[in-house]
């Protein structure tokens, strides 16, 4: 006779390992999709790279299609995970900003994630729902730091909605352009560059950032460094 202890050890168990060889499907598809692409891997060389059985991924996954979504979509959180722990980790709303861009470039070099994501992503899903993934956790972390940044009064635009879609597209045009490119770091300084520069414009003049600390180099818009560059220190703006 079972007791309700036995059962409950019994059903955690198998919970255990159907996570675990949910984990190693996920694994070893990623390394297949990434080595080989989507169209030329099978389940078949999924399932002998995670040593279990082809039923075992039907058991987790509809189709193939289904599988390499899963895979896109871990992807997704740890990129999102980094991106959002480096902007929320800044001292203000504009050195969170650089932070998470940086962070973000940091990820798109990883050359798993950049396949995965930016060049089997929209031939695995078709463009509507690879768009669709990429708006469900990315327009979420721009959108956080906009609110940081309308919260310190620090933002020239109000339409938080709309300014978080624009970015997502521009961020998204720029990564694209990245993956494609020969010279992915070459592009990777390119984007940072655009892109910092396009949202300094969309930042407060001093006083209006109210920072509690002088902004390192770093951090400061690009179009701050280069007017203090061009004038040097003492004359007026």
């Amino acid at each position: 006779m079972h007791t309700k202890e036995t059962v409950q050890t019994v059903r955690s168990r198998r919970e255990e390992y159907a996570e675990a060889t949910y984990e190693a499907l996920l694994d070893s598809a990623s390394a297949c999709f990434f080595e080989a692409g989507f169209a030329a891997t099978s389940l078949d060389h999924v399932a002998h790279r995670a040593r279990v059985t082809k039923g075992a991924i039907y058991h987790h996954f509809a189709s193939k299609r289904e599988l390499f979504a899963a895979v896109l979509e871990r992807q997704q959180e740890h990129s999102v995970g980094s991106v959002t722990q480096a902007g929320e980790n800044a001292s203000d709303a504009w050195a969170g900003i650089v932070a998470a861009i940086d962070a973000f470039l940091e990820t798109i070099s990883n050359p798993v994630y950049q396949r995965l994501c930016w060049v089997e992503g929209p031939s695995a899903l078709g463009f509507e729902d690879w768009w669709a993934c990429g708006e469900r956790y990315e327009i979420e972390v721009i959108r956080r730091l906009l609110d940081r940044a309308a919260a310190a009064r620090a933002l020239l635009v109000h339409d938080l909605d709309m300014l978080a879609n624009m970015l997502f597209g521009a961020v998204t045009a720029g990564v694209l352009g990245m993956a494609r490119s020969k010279e992915p770091f070459v592009e990777r300084d390119r984007f940072r560059t655009v892109m910092l520069t396009l949202l300094a414009g969309l930042v407060c003049p001093e006083p209006a950032l109210q920072r509690s600390e002088p902004p390192s180099r770093r951090s400061e818009p690009p179009s701050r460094r280069s007017e203090s560059a061009s004038q040097g220190p003492g004359q007026p703006s």
